[in-house]
């Protein structure tokens, strides 16, 4: 009997295969689904969540759509804010019609008013008023204003948690400025991995000065040596440069669900110090599976030397899809990165490398939060009082070579060093310290 060997198969080719490549898949809706009774929309739903700039409440009522929710926002004449369900319990007209007066909003079509609350006060006219009022409310939400932001909690009334202020709100010297929204046509988890992502910004925040416009300092052009770390309140990355005579290590951080702090885009590496001061604090509010809203503030000095108007101007380029399309394209900002993923990034059809250790260690982070509601478990990232409210780890430490534990040319050497900086962190928040030295 003659037995022929086997051919080994052949190793398919990575050329030309698009015809053999897999191109459609299910999105994890576990991670990104947000809507009420959904497994990501219950996690959402035990954080404080952007809803409204303060400065949007005017003398109508205010439409937002938060986690798949329509609500109507406003002031009533009184300075109380309230967030309601945008359908009247009644009839179902829609209270972005509604009068505002001094006591809360009274619906255009037979005029129920009801408290910021959602308690029915008043039903005209109907002779079974005082009977009624005591089964009509209107839904709605608890709000907490900071920073000229509207928070709204829609979670369970018994889980509410305090709204965390953390370390780099009171820094002397420092004001917060309410910022503009920014739209993004995709899923609240492409906005969030891009702030874990530090292998964007070395090349997609130097794109503008490639083709002649100033954004990001030049020295972002400058490839680092990038770790990540888990921290007290979430996720960051430290990234390591050597910048002439100096070493500078950039480090930004997520937090809970909705929470992002960045440094200045600004900033070059080239003035040595242990910390910097806060730039931008961001927080994004899912307005339903394929969208998503960034409301923010900026951290200003009055000893600025850019005029304000100019840094918010570079502050919120490339944030929105307000700019013509061929514009786009030629310097493409965070919105094209990420809106481009889709509605909702398909995870299976990713080929996730080394560097995006970032990203895959924030959907873990997001699954063990997922996991921790379903055991009726309190969510990393909330909190019940102030004092468990952890430090932030988003800072740029720019120390000389000359102090650098080795050679700040080798990049195992730079490595090294980043990685002990959570430690340092965690024993030395950077944020205590700039307070100790604006307190000298």
């Amino acid at each position: 009997m003659t037995t022929t060997a086997k051919k080994p198969a052949a190793t398919p080719s990575l050329a030309y295969n698009g015809y053999a490549r897999k191109q459609t898949a299910e999105p994890n809706m576990a991670l990104c689904g947000v809507g009420r009774g959904t497994l990501g929309g219950e996690w959402h739903r035990r954080f404080w969540q952007p809803v409204a700039y303060e400065y949007e409440l005017t003398d109508v009522p205010l439409r937002v759509r938060a986690l798949g929710e329509d609500l109507v926002c406003f002031r009533d004449k009184s300075g109380r804010v309230g967030l309601l369900h945008l359908q009247c319990g009644h009839r179902n007209t829609s209270l972005e019609y509604g009068v505002i007066e001094e006591e809360g909003i009274r619906c255009c079509y037979h005029g129920r008013l009801y408290a910021v609350d959602g308690q029915c006060l008043q039903i005209p006219g109907d002779p079974a008023e005082e009977k009624l009022r005591k089964r009509a409310s209107q839904g709605g939400y608890p709000v907490h204003l900071f920073a000229g932001i509207v928070f709204a909690y829609m979670g369970p009334p018994e889980t509410m948690p305090i709204f965390p202020v953390s370390d780099r709100f009171d820094i002397p010297g420092l004001r917060l400025v309410p910022g503009i929204r920014s739209i993004f046509a995709c899923n609240w988890l492409q906005v969030k991995e891009n702030a874990v992502d530090p292998h964007h910004t070395h090349f997609l925040h130097v794109i503008p000065q490639m083709r002649g416009m100033e954004h990001f300092a030049n020295e972002f052009g400058n490839y680092p040596e990038m770790t990540w770390s888990d921290t007290p309140g979430g996720i960051a990355y430290f990234a390591a440069r050597r910048v002439g005579d100096n070493v500078w290590v950039r480090s930004s951080e997520v937090q809970g669900a909705s929470v992002h702090i960045i440094n200045s885009i600004f900033e070059s590496g080239r003035e040595r110090k242990a910390a910097s001061r806060p730039f931008l604090s961001f927080w994004s509010l899912p307005v339903d599976d394929e969208n998503t809203v960034n409301f923010f503030i900026s951290h200003v000095g009055d000893d600025e030397a850019m005029p304000f108007e100019e840094r918010r101007r570079l502050e919120v380029f490339g944030q929105n899809a307000d700019r013509p399309y061929r514009d786009r394209q030629w310097i493409p900002g965070d919105n094209e990165a990420m809106a481009s993923q889709g509605p909702v990034n398909v995870h299976a059809l990713e080929q996730l490398g080394s560097l995006d250790r970032g990203v895959a260690m924030y959907r873990r982070y997001v699954r063990n939060g997922i996991e921790a509601v379903q055991r009726g478990e309190t969510p990393p990232g909330v909190y019940r009082d102030q004092s468990d409210v952890p430090p932030t780890y988003a800072n740029d430490l720019v120390i000389g070579i000359d102090q650098f534990p080795g050679n700040p040319d080798d990049g195992s050497a730079l490595l090294r060093f980043a990685e002990s900086l959570p430690e340092r962190y965690a024993a030395s928040p950077p944020m205590l310290a700039l307070k100790n030295e604006a307190s000298k």
